[in-house]
C-alpha cells in the first residue's frame, strides 16, 4: 500500500505541476502493477486527495460525490476498463 500512495503521489505531483486537473491526471496515470487492484478507477480519488495536499486544502474540505462517481466513470471509460464502486 505504501509504495503505491507514494506512486500515486510522485505521478500526481507531476501531473499537477503541468497544470493538469485531476481528472486528466488520474486518466493519464497508468495503473502499472496497481491495475490487478479491484476498482482501479477509484485511482481518481487518490489522485485528487494528492490534488488537495498541493493545494493546501482543509484535509476535511468536503467532495462532491455525485462528481466523484461521475469522475471515477470516465476514468474507467478512458482506460477502457469496467466500471467497479
Amino acid at each position: 500500500m505504501k509504495a503505491y500512495l507514494q506512486y500515486l503521489r510522485d505521478e500526481s505531483k507531476k501531473c499537477f505541476n503541468d497544470g493538469l486537473p485531476s481528472l486528466e491526471a488520474a486518466k493519464r496515470i497508468e495503473f502499472g502493477p496497481y491495475g490487478e487492484w479491484r476498482a482501479p478507477a477509484r485511482l481518481y480519488m487518490n489522485v485528487e486527495r494528492a490534488y488537495r495536499e498541493f493545494r493546501n486544502d482543509p484535509p476535511d474540505a468536503p467532495w462532491n460525490t455525485p462528481a466523484t462517481f461521475d469522475a471515477i466513470y470516465e476514468v474507467a471509460k478512458a482506460k477502457g476498463i469496467e466500471v467497479e464502486y
